[in-house]
């Protein structure tokens, strides 16, 4: 089977790591996969860092998150289904990835069970699609519980269930947080700034969710940088987001 064979990345923060030929496709193995946003999210990272990565599908973000942090951090990949869980396992075994703690279920507003899947790729599937039974767990039970440490660093990409996952990670951020959130309606654009303008957190737009929110569609998911008071986003990252070119300006 193709899953089971492992080719390495060809170039990025990735480059050199092993994947999945099965997985290959969408500029994984090319080391291209949403290059400017990863680029974007190594900015936030620093060494030692807790990273959360929630809605980590094959682990591409959460390998290249490992690398950054380096050997004193950690990095906590949520995933719900159960065949993203296979490929993202398998990947973290090929790349010797110890830091890295699969937690295989999703995140959101209870502790509980939900329906999950019904993309039309298994990047898309999202939380009530699908007929795949999953875990659900709140993010700020499982800190209570101590199945993972409050997060430094976070990146939300769940297709549409940004706002749930927020609501419960908010009682655990610490006031140096950075994160990415990937947003995927207009919708849900607004509800999160609102919820967000509402708490001591900065919200930053890439310069793809300026553009989009302008729009008179939607179309992909734009990110959100996230920033605790704290985190001091002038002094620390805003210069090199914008020197990317992915922060709205």
């Amino acid at each position: 089977m193709t899953s089971r064979i492992p080719v390495p990345i060809l170039s990025g923060i990735n480059r050199g790591r092993l994947w999945s030929l099965a997985s290959a496709g969408s500029g994984y193995v090319l080391g291209t996969r949403a290059a400017r946003q990863m680029d974007a999210f190594s900015a936030l990272l620093r060494s030692g860092d807790v990273v959360w990565d929630i809605g980590a599908h094959h682990g591409f973000v959460s390998l290249a998150a490992a690398r950054m942090v380096g050997p004193q951090g950690s990095v906590h990949a949520f995933e719900p289904s159960a065949e993203n869980a296979g490929y993202l396992r398998r990947h973290l075994r090929w790349n010797s990835a110890s830091s890295i703690t699969v937690h295989e279920l999703a995140l959101g507003a209870l502790d509980g069970t939900a329906s999950f899947g019904g993309g039309t790729t298994s990047k898309m599937h999202a939380v009530g699609a699908g007929t795949e039974r999953v875990s659900m767990r709140r993010c700020d039970s499982l800190v209570a519980e101590g199945h993972a440490p409050p997060p430094d660093v976070i990146k939300i990409d769940v297709e549409g269930g940004e706002l749930a996952v927020l609501e419960s990670l908010l009682p655990v951020l610490p006031d140096a947080v950075r994160g990415t959130i990937a947003v995927h309606s207009r919708a849900m654009a607004e509800s999160i700034l609102a919820r967000l303008n509402a708490t001591h957190f900065t919200v930053l737009p890439s310069q793809a969710f300026a553009e989009m929110f302008r729009s008179e569609g939607w179309r992909g998911d734009p990110d959100l940088f996230l920033f605790g008071p704290a985190s001091d986003p002038e002094r620390l990252v805003r210069r090199a987001l914008t020197d990317l070119g992915v922060l709205a300006t």
